[in-house]
Formats: C-alpha cells, structure tokens, sequence
C-alpha cells in the first residue's frame, strides 16, 4: 500500500493548482468554514462508516452493522481493505482512534472497548466505560477523546482509559445532541452531526461551536447517483497537505476537501 501522505503530496497538491472544484461552499454566514473539493477517491459501498484516521501516512476505517462490523487499513486508490479486524458477532463496532501505535475501537451499546496493536491487528486488551453509548473518537495526542450520542464529548486519560473531563456541545447557547465521529485538527475538535450533513468545529474548551462546513450539495450528489447511501460520517485529517477525507455510510465515494479559511 501506498503510503497516504506522498500520494496526497503529490496527487492531491498538484490537483488543486488547477481549475477548483464546482463543489465548494461559498462563506454566506458568519460562522460557514469555506471549502474547495480537490480530489474523489473510491470508497467501499458496503462499508457502514463508523471512524475514519489517518496514521503514519496510513488510512483507517472502522464500521458497524449487525454481525459485520470490522477496524481495516484501506488503500485510498482502491478503496479496499488491505488489512483487516473482524468483530464477534455480538458487537456493533463504533468509532475508532489510533494513538502511539495503539488502535482504540468503541462498541455500540454494550459499553466494551477494543485496544489492537496497530501494526499486527493483534488484540492486546478491553476496557470499560459508563457514559451513554460508544459512538466517535478520536485523540489530541494526549488523551482519547470519545462522543455518546448526546451532546457530551468526553475526554479519557490515554493509560488509563478513565474519564478526566467532559463538556457539552453548544451552538448559539442551545445543545447540540448526536455528536458522532470526531476529528482533531489544529487544536479543535471537528464533529459529524448524525442525520446532518454538517461538520462542526467545536472549541474544546467550552463545547462551543465556532464554525461549521455545510455538506449537503454534496450529500444530495452522492444520494442522487447512489440511493443506497446512507448518512455523512467519517473525517479523517492529513496534515501535511492540510486536507481533510470525508465520506459516509455505505458511500461509494470519498472526497478530499481542502479549507478555504
């Protein structure tokens, strides 16, 4: 496999230097996040997307659906899974995070995690927790950051993997509930809101939403060519070229976006 880093250096930064996408949002409020489209990837239609990360230059996805849900290295050419972890049948398998070579998988509802080492997959232990449900991760390179279906983002010691803090996720004062899979860029959390087709950059600090990236031009594409797609859900970050990955449940496709702002 490709390492990811190069091909978006290459590829991605070379592509943007021609004539911009159409599919970009135009800042028309205050708190809109510009962004240019550069480049479309395949995506595996039957993937139920859960967590999406990238990690030494490597993409990573985690699904869940009843009795299939699996964490996998995917190749970004082709969409496929290069290497692979497969869930017992009795857990739904939820978001996913990768940290000093540790992968960290939340289960749905029966409140169980998975900690894998990330280059032979082998499962090195489980863990517990008592907030609502398991639902995104990710990590500021200290602690293991997790969403539960509320507005409640929680904040978990990395060695430990106990609570250390929370906050609640506000936008114009009101609570913002169904925060799904999360990504860390640049010292703010960014956030899939279930069953939107926004991306919202929260200030870790106060749970506030400081800005947002509206999807839906392009979630109406995907559902227009592809009625089977299911929900916006996946960021993943690289930072070297600045772009972000993003896609959905069971989409065939998945966008590099570039921010404008």
């Amino acid at each position: 496999m490709k390492i990811l880093s190069l091909f978006l250096l290459s590829a991605i930064l070379l592509s943007s230097c021609g004539t911009p996408s159409k599919d970009k949002e135009e800042k028309t409020n205050t708190d809109l996040i510009a962004y240019e489209v550069v480049r479309t990837f395949p995506h595996d239609p039957s993937a139920f997307t859960e967590g999406l990360t990238i990690y030494k230059g490597k993409l990573f996805e985690s699904t869940g659906r009843e009795k299939t849900s699996w964490i996998a290295e995917v190749s970004l050419s082709t969409g496929k899974q290069d290497k692979k972890i497969e869930l017992d049948e009795k857990y739904f398998g939820e978001g996913m995070t990768i940290l000093n070579n540790k992968i960290y998988q939340l289960t749905y509802t029966t409140k169980i995690g998975f900690v894998y080492d990330v280059n032979s997959f082998k499962k090195l232990s489980e863990f517990t927790y008592n907030f609502n449900e398991g639902w995104g991760m990710t990590t500021d390179g200290k602690n293991i950051i997790v969403s539960d279906g509320t507005s409640k983002i929680h904040f978990l010691d990395s060695v430990t993997l106990k609570e250390t803090k929370s906050i609640s996720v506000k936008y114009q004062n009101n609570p913002l509930k169904e925060i799904n899979e999360l990504e860390w860029i640049d010292g703010f959390l960014y956030a899939n809101q279930w069953q939107t087709n926004y991306i919202l950059k929260i200030d870790p600090a106060t749970g506030n939403v400081v800005g947002r990236m509206d999807f839906n031009s392009i979630a109406k594409k995907v559902a227009e060519s592809y009625p089977e797609a299911d929900v916006l859900n996946g960021i993943a970050y690289e930072a070297k070229t600045k772009t972000l990955l993003i896609t959905g449940k069971l989409w065939p496709v998945m966008y590099a976006v570039r921010l404008k702002n």
